[in-house]
């Protein structure tokens, strides 16, 4: 692909795309099912203090090295997380509870836990819970966040375990009436990639019609899993995205590092139309129809003929950071499934991510709306 990328660079520039966009999210969604999966996090919240940046807490702990440091925090309690469970309350909070999902993952090991009982309770129609859950503390900074994560459970999440606890009837009525999945998480759980594979093989083997599935991927910090690991999931795209329409999401420093496999040069490089570069190279060296890049002040989407960039609503002072990729995820895959092309998809996800940081909720498909409408009036605030 070639083309030059088609640049939005400012809330003006999208305009064009807000009849379009209102119009899609005011409508009466069409009845949607869909199977989500398959980690399940348990994240204690760390609010810094001081230091409160991460620009400013990084040397700090380099100067200490070898002695000690203390620092200020605030602690926030405990909350369900995991990019499954957080993608799926997200999806549901966007059409107000009213679809149809499954959960697979790593919810509690024989019965789900109270967090996540109580968390999905009314969004997720079926769970499926496969394992423990894993633990991650969440240090939270004014620019960002360090996941210090305790993966222990993520190893029992198998294609075995997944047949054990839901027998081949329920894995095939899930993926004859699916119009989408989400599958997120590939960093964190080492043997999930078999169940992918094998997700996209069953669909086809039940006959379902190539291509009429939406298949969203998330690697979600993935610098952990050896360069094998890599070059298998690579190696595994061409038969999903045969069965499957995909949609691979990277945040920067994800596809950053994807890139140097292909021979980028892009860390560091943020501006539209690096990350539109980045987000072509990438289309071109994997076999998924859509690469998404989501820096925290927009988003590109490289498809076979095309790439744009549009930017997102940027706060300042984030409320919440941990599930931002995630409303942004929930948001594209909305979009997508509402017909808005790769522009409105964009914004749509941007949208979601601007509304939930300010807000640390998700809002519904006409809060999106409005949400839209004062940002381009200039009136868009902090904190909602």
């Amino acid at each position: 692909m070639s083309q030059k990328p088609h640049l939005y660079n400012s809330i003006d520039d999208l305009c064009s795309l807000l009849p379009a966009f209102k119009t899609a999210l005011i409508q009466d969604p069409p009845p949607l099912k869909g199977l989500v999966g398959f980690d399940g996090f348990v994240d204690t919240f760390i609010r810094m203090r001081q230091p409160a940046s991460m620009a400013e807490f990084g040397p700090k702990v380099a100067e200490a090295a070898g002695i000690a440091a203390s620092y200020a925090v605030n602690h926030e309690g405990d909350k369900f997380g995991g990019n499954g469970p957080l993608f799926i309350a997200a999806f549901s909070d966007l059409f107000s509870n009213q679809v149809d999902v499954s959960y697979i993952g790593g919810l509690g090991a024989g019965k789900v836990e109270p967090i996540f009982a109580e968390a999905l309770d009314g969004k997720v129609d079926r769970i499926f819970s496969l394992a423990p859950s894993a633990h991650s503390d969440c240090l939270e900074f004014t620019d960002g966040k360090i996941m210090l994560g305790d993966f222990d459970a993520c190893n029992e999440i198998t294609l075995e375990r997944m047949q054990e606890v839901m027998g081949q009837d329920a894995i095939d009525q899930e993926l004859n009436q699916a119009q989408f999945i989400s599958a997120v998480n590939w960093g964190k759980l080492p043997h999930v990639g078999e169940i992918w594979s094998y997700l996209a093989s069953q669909s086809k083997a039940l006959g379902r019609t190539p291509k009429e599935v939406l298949f969203f991927m998330d690697l979600a910090e993935f610098e952990h899993r050896s360069e094998v690991d890599v070059q298998g999931l690579i190696a595994s795209l061409s038969d999903i995205t045969a069965q499957f329409t995909t949609l691979m999401s990277f945040n920067l420093k994800e596809a950053w590092q994807m890139g140097d496999r292909f021979g980028g040069s892009f860390h560091g490089k943020k501006d539209p139309a690096s990350v539109s570069e980045l987000a072509t190279l990438l289309r071109n060296h994997l076999d998924v129809d859509k690469i998404i890049i989501h820096p925290n002040d927009g988003a590109a989407c490289a498809d076979a003929g095309s790439c744009v960039f549009v930017p997102g609503p940027y706060c300042q002072s984030p409320l919440i950071s941990t599930g931002a990729g995630d409303n942004f995820g929930a948001g594209c895959v909305a979009a997508s499934l509402m017909g808005l092309d790769n522009a409105g998809m964009l914004l749509a996800g941007n949208s979601t991510s601007g509304y939930f940081v300010r807000s640390g909720r998700t809002p519904g498909l006409t809060d999106l709306v409005t949400f839209v409408e004062s940002w381009a009036a200039g009136s868009l605030p902090e904190r909602l």
